[in-house]
């Protein structure tokens, strides 16, 4: 297999180097690419490599600045110590996103998941089934912010979320409130459909965050989660059915835009 990493940190290219040789010895680096401006004259000499292995964040930018200038088939390993980008991360040949420090097995995983989906002798993969399967990982995770401190908030350990005054706050099975630099239509499309339902604008709950469920006025539902929320959590008539259907594990629910 030839590989080709984007890396502008050389002792977080070696260590890759290192991971990549140990998941299969017989892995050829090709190059290894620092920079944007080195990435488009390297992609110019239309060298055929198997796999990107791509951090985020390169010495004269960001690397999605690649995809605006120039079409790249090759299928992308994205590796990168900030989770921010997941969502435009997918929307090119993406088969995993890596969080760093890496772990040998979630890049031996990573590697298997590649000659998974690679077809042989074509270099097109499917990205829309790609990121379904990310889509539904369990380590699904997001950053948070307490204190100026940076912490990783996993979506198994979220009992609701909520968008209030301008901010998105995930509160955790412990009952611990995290803010979210990120909107909730972007977290629906990462969270699995199964476990967490729109329920309206400001909240996605966790299906075992429902305490109890109360009829309200005009057809509504009026919900009581744990931890408790300190405002009321009403299901509007229009969603009803599909909540029922959630519920009841029925397919055909979709989401709220």
């Amino acid at each position: 297999m030839r590989i080709v990493i984007f890396e502008d940190e050389m002792h977080n290219a070696e260590r890759l180097i290192q991971l990549l040789h140990k998941c299969d010895p017989d892995i050829e680096i090709v190059a290894v690419i620092e920079s944007v401006a080195e990435g488009l004259k390297w992609m110019e000499q239309q060298q055929r490599v198997d796999l990107m292995m791509m951090d985020i964040q390169l010495s004269d930018g960001n690397c999605f600045e690649l995809f605006d200038k120039t079409k790249v088939q090759t299928p992308i390993i994205f590796t990168t110590a900030y989770d921010g980008f997941a969502l435009q991360a997918f929307k090119v040949n993406s088969i995993d996103y890596l969080m760093k420090p890496i772990e040998v097995e979630a890049l031996r995983n990573a590697l298997k998941k590649y000659e998974q989906f690679r077809p042989a002798n074509n270099y097109t993969l499917d990205i829309s089934r790609i990121a379904e399967e990310f889509l539904r990982r369990d380590s699904t995770r997001f950053i948070g912010r307490i204190n100026n401190q940076l912490i990783y908030v996993k979506a198994k350990d979220i009992a609701w979320l909520q968008f209030s005054k301008g901010t998105t706050w995930a509160t955790s099975n412990a009952n611990q409130r995290v803010p979210l630099d990120y909107s909730l239509d972007q977290i629906e499309k990462l969270l699995d459909r199964n476990q967490f339902f729109r329920i309206n604008r400001q909240f996605i709950i966790h299906l075992d965050a429902i305490k109890k469920i109360t009829t309200y006025y005009n057809s509504r539902l009026i919900l009581q989660l744990a931890p408790d929320v300190d405002t009321d959590v009403i299901i509007s008539r229009e969603r009803v059915t599909e909540f029922k259907n959630w519920l009841e594990g029925k397919e055909g629910h979709h989401t709220t835009g």
